[in-house]
């Protein structure tokens, strides 16, 4: 299995952080693309490609309204020229690239032509463009001068939780990204969504790569759920669910009734914010997969860590982990805490990726 982390888009922290990791032994860097939130994603990425030599640096994951599609082939066959065969292109919807400024995801159709075209322009350098009521052909020129790569292979993954997003991860996918895969039903239920595409459009679905987003925490002797360091490195994972939750992007059946004791008190909280209604978005996403406010700490307690981070002894995490390799998981994408970000990774790297 492969282990991949999220990495801030601060471009000091892409040009130290993703050398930690790549030494560590985790073999993705993944850049997440929310332009309210953090930084550039593609600034990061060409930074962190000077510094590394081994580890694959993908977008986690580009934001289908951020950018028209050839302009996100164009920057990510840029990051390409410098880092050639270690580029992945995650692109998706919109989670909080698109929330925090009160929009909903990107619609399936609309989703599904640009999914189309990058696949196209990826492999060809070419397709059919449909925008402003036009269709025309578009192609990249000039190639020969070097100032893309799109001869060294670009990994297309398709980000997809929904059966319609995973059935096109099927079709056009080079890989999947998705979340919260902690069981080997959920991933049984997220390979049959993508054989429903991938077998009509004649490819095989088990030769692609499923890459769950969630966390790892390792328990120390003798420590329990309720510990300062676990909250501390679980935290900012814990809150971002329950952020999704009351912006209507997941809903509580995965949590244990304990949990959804919680999220109630945690509705309340949101329900007393002091922005309305109508912008309550504004106000949702502090601290989105960083840090946790403190007056939001109290809704990190066991019962909300055990749902959502795959948490346990070392022996106990591993032996979950090569259950969920064993059933078709690539790879694990951990959301370290920022504050934390090196002790989490050297924790994870000593005590799962060394017994692996």
């Amino acid at each position: 299995m492969d282990f991949g982390t999220l990495v801030f888009t601060k471009p000091e922290r892409a040009l130290t952080d993703v050398k930690f990791a790549e030494d560590r032994g985790f073999s993705h860097a993944w850049f997440p693309d929310s332009h309210m939130i953090w930084g550039d994603p593609f600034v990061c990425m060409a930074l962190a490609a000077t510094n590394t030599r081994t580890i694959k640096l993908g977008t986690g994951v580009a934001v289908a309204s951020s950018r028209i599609a050839p302009v996100t082939v164009h920057s990510i066959a840029t990051i390409n020229q410098l880092a050639p065969g270690r580029v992945i292109l995650g692109f998706g919807t919109g989670h909080t690239g698109r929330r925090v400024m009160g929009l909903p995801p990107v619609k399936q159709a609309e989703f599904g032509e640009q999914v189309r075209l990058i696949h196209d322009l990826l492999r060809d350098g070419e397709g059919l463009y449909n925008t402003e009521g036009l269709s025309r052909k578009i192609r990249f020129l000039h190639r020969d001068r070097r100032f893309i790569d799109l001869d060294d292979k670009i990994p297309f993954y398709v980000a997809a939780n929904g059966p319609k997003s995973l059935e096109l991860a099927g079709v056009y996918g080079d890989g999947v990204l998705t979340t919260g895969i902690v069981d080997v039903d959920r991933m049984a239920a997220v390979r049959k969504s993508i054989e429903a595409g991938a077998v009509p459009a004649g490819r095989n679905a088990d030769s692609l790569p499923i890459v769950s987003m969630t966390h790892i925490c390792v328990l120390q002797p003798g420590e329990d759920l309720d510990s300062p360091r676990v909250k501390a490195m679980t935290g900012p994972w814990v809150m971002v669910h329950l952020h999704a939750i009351a912006a209507g992007f997941a809903g509580t059946r995965y949590l244990s009734p304990e949990g959804r004791a919680v999220y109630e008190e945690y509705e309340k909280y949101v329900r007393n914010m002091k922005s309305p209604p109508s912008e309550r978005y504004l106000d949702l996403h502090v601290g989105h997969c960083t840090y946790v406010l403190p007056e939001e700490q109290r809704f990190v307690t066991p019962a909300t860590i055990a749902a959502t981070t795959l948490v346990g002894t070392s022996d106990e995490v591993v032996d979950r982990l090569k259950a969920l390799e064993s059933a078709g998981l690539s790879q694990v994408f951990v959301n370290p805490p920022m504050d934390g970000f090196n002790d989490c990774l050297e924790d994870i790297s000593r005590n799962v990726i060394e017994k692996m």
